[in-house]
């Protein structure tokens, strides 16, 4: 059997998301607030768990409490809960040490795009 190579150009089109991705590349967070229940999706749901559909844009402060963290050959990645959102998010850890619990939302890196937490002290300030 011969192996093969098949490579893949591509590019996806943000559709809806397109505000959270402009805002993610400049390093701001922007969540979406349900129109029915007020929850604030982060990274923004199309459709709220709640079923409603409509919802608008919201800017967060970008700062996140890091719950849950790991280490990989890739870097540190965690979950994160965002201040003024329901959900939780996947993110990339740039600059943690071990006993960090908060980071700030930075800018993506344009050759692999992501959520990226720098360390800061508190949520709060």
């Amino acid at each position: 059997m011969i192996p093969y190579q098949m490579r893949l150009n591509y590019t996806l089109r943000s559709g809806w998301l397109a505000p959270f991705f402009d805002a993610l590349d400049k390093g701001d967070a922007l969540g979406r607030r349900c129109t029915a229940c007020e929850a604030v999706s982060y990274p923004p749901l199309r459709v709220c768990p709640c079923g409603e559909r409509d919802g608008e844009w919201v800017r967060l402060s970008g700062r996140a409490e890091v719950l849950w963290r790991t280490t990989g050959a890739d870097g540190a990645f965690a979950l994160a809960r965002f201040l003024g959102a329901a959900r939780m998010a996947t993110v990339r850890l740039n600059g943690f040490t071990e006993g960090t619990r908060f980071g700030q939302l930075t800018t993506a890196d344009q050759e692999l795009p992501h959520l990226c937490l720098v360390p800061v002290e508190d949520v709060s300030t």
